[in-house]
């Protein structure tokens, strides 16, 4: 199996730390490498360090290999706009298909934190068979721990044993009510965002449900590792379908299955998320760098290189920077993204 990694995303609520020229996937959130570095690394484990790619900007693909200099220069795929993942992966698809022919391809995000990595390989291998011995398109899904608002689902027929099933539908974002139904049901798993399938099936896929994107594309495919394949792509790139693969593909594929998968799975989607995987103090808070907590419980304070006191208070996420300084109810961190909008309404470029 190649292994793409998806690099791009710009990780607005993990601001004031992550900024578009830094995002949090290049950022050291959990331990003392990115995430990234963590995404690259586990699927080094699997298939070797020959057989991961990155996709991302220029920008952000100079900083991925300072940060990956294991990774072959012709192993980063650089987009040349952010047009969201359907196109990004379909690029991707197009190279390997020219280089390599009809192989099984893998689609990852790179800020999702897996621990259980045998667990993860074990679905893995299931898909990558799966997708082997049937034209189909696979996605890992996650079993839900909790009713969660904020994930995309994966509902599934389960047929007999084993850990394939087929897909019914997807529903993205349920409100509190129906992600509590899922739950209960047995029959719903999280939208994990990882994918595998055949390079031929995805490209058939692609040419049925985004017609403009396969043919933008697929009509470089000569020009792949050749000069003029850059300002090609650059003059192609504007036209391609800005859509999530979900929306634009899966959803409305008739041939997917989703790996019930076991492993322990974090998406890292804001400050909120980041505080319930650390490790709390006596008084539940997680606090990083000089940091003074006085009566204050149940909060995340983080502070890069300045005193940061918090005196009295419950459920704040506190993120104190060089340039910035964020707070905001803990049950409301998402809105940090909020911010980021705020300052591009008024062109605050500094602090993006």
């Amino acid at each position: 199996m190649h292994c793409v990694i998806l690099a791009g995303g710009s990780g607005t609520r993990f601001w004031p730390q992550s900024r578009s020229s830094h995002p949090k996937q290049l950022l050291e959130l959990v331990s003392g490498n990115s995430l990234i570095r963590h995404t690259y690394d586990r699927l080094s484990k699997y298939k070797g360090s020959e057989a991961i790619y990155t996709i991302a900007s220029q920008e952000l693909t100079t900083k991925i290999q300072e940060q990956l200099p294991q990774l072959d220069d012709s192993h980063s795929f650089i987009e040349p706009a952010a047009r969201n993942t359907a196109p990004a992966i379909a690029l991707a698809a197009l190279i390997l298909k020219k280089r390599h022919g009809d192989v099984v391809m893998g689609v990852f995000p790179a800020d999702h934190l897996i621990r259980q990595e045998k667990k993860f390989y074990q679905a893995l291998d299931e898909a990558v068979a799966k997708t082997t011995s049937t034209d189909c398109l696979v996605t890992l899904g996650i079993q839900p721990t909790y009713p969660a608002t904020g994930y995309g689902y994966v509902q599934f027929e389960r047929q007999g044993k084993g850990d394939v099933h087929p897909v019914v539908a997807f529903t993205e974002k349920p409100d509190l009510q129906r992600a509590t139904d899922f739950l209960e049901g047995g029959s719903h798993l999280w939208n994990g965002g990882m994918f595998v399938w055949k390079v031929s099936t995805f490209l058939q896929q692609l040419a049925q449900h985004l017609p403009t994107t396969y043919n933008r594309l697929m009509a470089l495919e000569s020009l792949v590792d050749t000069p003029e394949f850059d300002l090609a792509l650059q003059q192609a790139w504007p036209d391609v379908d800005a859509i999530s693969v979900d929306y634009g593909i899966l959803e409305h594929s008739s041939s997917i299955f989703t790996v019930e998968a076991r492993f322990e799975w974090h998406d890292l989607g804001g400050w909120r998320a980041l505080y319930d995987l650390l490790p709390k103090d006596q008084a539940n808070n997680v606090v990083r760098g000089d940091v003074a907590l006085l009566d204050t419980t149940n909060s995340l304070v983080m502070s890069n290189g300045k005193f940061t006191a918090v005196v009295g208070a419950d459920n704040l996420i506190v993120i104190n920077t060089d340039d910035a300084t964020l707070v905001l109810p803990k049950d409301q961190s998402e809105r940090a993204g909020d911010v980021v909008g705020w300052l591009k309404s008024r062109e605050r470029k500094e602090l993006l």
